[in-house]
């Protein structure tokens, strides 16, 4: 059979090809024998409809955060690997996990690691997952790596947990809002500009402006809706393109108010991957191959990229970052990243280093979501007050002006 595969190789960089084997348990042991590290391996002609329907969907980030966690209590009861996984397969309310795993169970009771079993959903599980797991295999601290790895994925679900309830308040808010302007204008305003049509007077400028925007809607609100569904899907597939997508990126990091926290945030995802990474044996270049797997954020990828080749040379990581050019205003790696590194490459301690770095900036963003908040909330209803006196001071103004008309 042949089977295609993705790996990193000893001089670490990523290798993809093909190779030619009695079966995947062969496949893989020609590999690892190379001491490569692999990513992805699959038999060729086998990625149909069967890899179709796994893809479907996605599991949740919870779903693998009690997998792990599961999973290393089992292994520590003496359990055996592949009956731990049927009892997690068993209990699972995810489809899609429980297909995942039956495939999984197989391939070890066929020889397989956990690690390259796994390694066979990239969408599913990234390479800092599979690398964590691989690192407790070959190291014989599998339940260790599991707990550190449940660790992890509670931090991310706490952060994302964190972000999204900074953001339903003003979502909210801004959903009412809109709302509240598409009763007006196709309920309400159709029917006042009839009613105002008919005065003789010269309308207040604030009624002119509502009966436009009035008309404006009537005339042409559907195709208005349209344009701006087609105006979003194209956004977003523009902002996913490969030449744009690093443009988009950046701009976020340089946004007001919120840039700050998209750099904080990123740090995380680098300190977090690079800490657990460095604790579970991986040298400092492999972890920082594995961390760029784990980034999404276009710049920061390409930070760690060019300071990986300065790493192998024998440079010291925080020499590489003081060395770049950043923005002085929001450095992508603020002095007290750089010091920090510097001061656990000095004493040895580099995993603690990053460690207290992913700490320290979750307060950051705890503290920048806190404020977002505290200034989104007078600042919406500011916005919607404005515009519920606009209508109002609109519609009253002429009647004002009627019943004026009639007591002289």
């Amino acid at each position: 059979m042949r089977f295609t595969y993705t790996a990193i190789d000893q001089e670490n960089k990523i290798s993809k090809g093909a190779l030619e084997a009695d079966n995947l348990r062969e496949a893989t042991k020609l590999l690892v024998g190379k001491g490569w590290y692999i990513k992805k391996i699959q038999a060729q002609g086998k990625h149909k409809l069967g890899s179709m329907e796994i893809t479907l969907g996605r599991v949740p980030l919870m779903d693998k955060m009690l997998l792990v966690r599961h999973l290393g209590t089992m292994l520590a009861s003496s359990i055996t690997l592949s009956e731990a996984l049927s009892i997690i397969a068993a209990q699972s309310n995810s489809p899609k996990l429980k297909k995942i795993l039956t495939d999984v169970i197989s391939q070890i009771r066929a020889g397989q690691s956990l690690s390259n079993a796994l390694a066979k959903y990239p969408k599913e599980f990234d390479p800092f997952f599979i690398n964590i797991l691989k690192v407790g295999e070959e190291s014989g601290s599998l339940e260790e790596n599991l707990n550190y790895l449940a660790g992890e994925l509670e931090d991310q679900n706490d952060l994302k947990r964190k972000i999204k309830a900074a953001s339903f308040y003003p979502a909210i808010i801004l959903s009412a809002t809109l709302g509240l302007g598409l009763i007006l204008a196709y309920f309400v305003l159709p029917k006042i500009k009839d009613l105002f049509l008919t005065l003789s007077f010269k309308l207040p400028l604030s009624t002119r402006i509502l009966l436009w925007t009035a008309d404006l809607f009537d005339k042409h609100g559907l195709a208005m809706l349209v344009g701006i569904i087609v105006f979003v899907v194209i956004f977003r597939i523009a902002i996913s393109l490969k030449k744009i997508k690093p443009i988009w990126h950046r701009f976020l990091l340089h946004l007001p108010i919120v840039g700050q926290t998209f750099i904080s945030y990123n740090l995380i995802v680098i300190a977090r991957a690079m800490n657990i990474l460095l604790k579970s044996g991986l040298t400092i270049d492999q972890a920082i191959i594995v961390s760029t797997n784990v980034l999404r954020n276009q710049v920061y990828k390409k930070y760690l990229q060019l300071i990986l080749p300065e790493v192998q040379k024998g440079k010291s990581l925080s020499d590489v970052i003081a060395g770049f050019k950043q923005p002085k205003r929001h450095p992508y790696f603020p002095l007290l990243a750089t010091k920090m590194i510097s001061v656990g490459e000095k004493t040895g301690k580099l995993d603690e280093s990053f460690g207290y770095l992913a700490s320290f900036y979750e307060k950051e963003v705890d503290a920048s979501t806190e404020n977002f908040t505290t200034i989104i909330e007078p600042a919406l209803l500011i916005f919607v007050g404005l515009i519920v006196g606009f209508v109002a001071i609109s519609v009253i103004s002429p009647i004002y002006q009627v019943t004026g008309q009639f007591s002289a």
